[in-house]
């Protein structure tokens, strides 16, 4: 009893720590830039706004939107919230922290956050109870993650695996698993360099909204790296975009890699970076079947690679069990794919969903892209490229075992061959032994005979 206390106490004093650490850093981000702003427009008091802007963005990057009588923002900051779980998970895997710790962390990040709503100055779009919980969600999943593979009920759940299921079923788990992770890894890393080419191209565009809101040096730079908050939201709606389905701002602008038309943008920087419609149909065509090549390439490598699948067509000497044995072997990638079809699936809709918002009520009410018809762009393609290589194999092996079945039946009619001939030669050669046996007993009467005549 006395253990549980002291964790609890440890996850309360975690819970308050690691809050305290991401609010002061983004507390003195947003003073300074406040700060840069209030200086070069030649205003004070703006940073008086900063400990209220933190809180809000607090709240935002746990998803809990906020409006004002000018703005309504409900689109979260990707990359404060992969910051904020990754801080959480740092500490609970650093700490080992147990189960009775979770909850005293989760009681205090959820009562911390929920002060915050009674200090705001900005209309919050959820209410207490919704706050408590999205709140309590991002804790739980950052505290899993950085406390549950360390452990000890996680070291008893593979314990269990491992006596309990076989090996073979283990591995096709961890191959589906791990394939998955590998083609959701790739399709970001796709989209984070096609947002790196947005950010090229529309330098250009970007430069001329910031002289058209007149901004001095340090706004423009400030205002860059705010900007760098909804980064990812940036490369996954981009992600949308290069397989095919696009994704829209509001009622204002719809961007596809067939059409790329806006009317009455704000004025917001980051909108400059948005790209055009693509007119080389043959870039167009080798953008949208890159999820298909991708998961070709990748399927293939795990079915037939050493650390995978090594799937190998049976030999023609190999007796029926052993046939029968590798035929089955094909269930594991079809189980495994199954998996990775799944968690690409599901990681993508996720992936979509968290990245929408508003950025406004009414026109601007809906910004992203559509989660349902950007799954499919990327899922689709997806199983039927995994699918695709399994049946390909499958075919394959099956085409290269014939081939040596049909071999091997064709060498020993070559070898009875052989030896019918060699069996026509033989009596010639057997006629003349006797031959020689006859001369030889010949040859030992007629010696005799003169031993013979000698002795007369």
């Amino acid at each position: 009893m006395k253990e549980r206390c002291v964790s609890f106490v440890k996850g309360v004093v975690f819970a308050a720590a690691s809050m305290a650490l991401y609010a002061l850093a983004l507390w003195l981000l947003i003073s300074l830039l406040l700060l840069v702003i209030s200086m070069e427009e030649g205003t004070g008091g703006l940073t008086d706004y900063a400990f209220s802007l933190t809180q809000s963005m607090i709240l935002l990057s746990q998803g809990i939107g906020f409006q004002t009588s000018v703005i309504t923002l409900s689109v979260i900051p990707l990359t404060l919230t992969l910051l904020m779980v990754w801080l959480l998970a740092s500490i609970a895997r650093k700490r080992h922290l147990s189960w009775a710790a979770y909850f005293g962390g989760l009681i205090t990040w959820m009562s911390l956050n929920m002060a915050f709503t009674f200090h705001i100055s900005v209309g919050l779009l959820d209410n207490i109870g919704i706050v408590a919980v999205k709140t309590g969600f991002v804790f739980t999943v950052a505290f899993v993650l950085g406390a549950f593979p360390v452990s000890e009920s996680w070291q008893r759940i593979k314990a269990f695996v491992s006596q309990h299921v076989s090996p073979e079923l283990r591995r096709a788990l961890s191959l589906g698993v791990a394939l998955g992770l590998t083609l959701l890894g790739i399709y970001v890393l796709l989209a984070c360099i096609d947002a790196v080419v947005w950010i090229v191209y529309g330098a250009d565009a970007v430069s001329k909204i910031f002289e058209l809101d007149a901004m001095g040096v340090g706004s423009r730079i400030m205002t860059s790296v705010c900007s760098l908050a909804w980064l990812p939201n940036l490369c996954i709606w981009s992600l949308s975009w290069m397989f095919g389905s696009g994704f829209r701002i509001g009622e204002l602008a719809h961007f596809t890699m067939w059409i790329g038309q806006s009317t009455d943008l704000p004025g917001v920087p980051l909108f400059g970076i948005f790209p055009q419609a693509i007119g080389n149909d043959g870039l167009r065509s080798f953008l949208l079947s890159l999820p298909l090549i991708v998961s070709l390439v990748c399927a293939l490598a795990f079915m037939l690679s050493p650390t995978g699948f090594a799937i190998r067509a049976p030999r023609a000497g190999d007796d029926r069990a052993t046939v029968v044995r590798d035929i089955i072997m094909f269930a594991y990638p079809l189980g495994s794919f199954c998996i990775s079809g799944a968690l690409v699936a599901l990681g993508s809709s996720c992936m979509f969903a968290l990245s929408n918002g508003a950025l406004g009520a009414h026109r601007l009410a809906h910004v992203g892209v559509d989660v349902v018809a950007s799954t499919r762009a990327v899922g689709h393609p997806t199983i039927v490229g995994l699918f695709g290589t399994w049946a390909a194999v499958i075919v394959a092996d099956a085409a290269w075992y014939g081939l040596r079945l049909c071999w091997s039946h064709l060498r020993p009619a070559k070898n009875s061959q052989s030896t019918g001939n060699t069996a026509d030669r033989q009596p010639r050669g057997v006629a003349s032994t006797p031959i020689v046996a006859d001369h030889a007993t010949t040859t030992t009467k007629e010696e005799q005979d003169d031993i013979n005549e000698q002795a007369d």
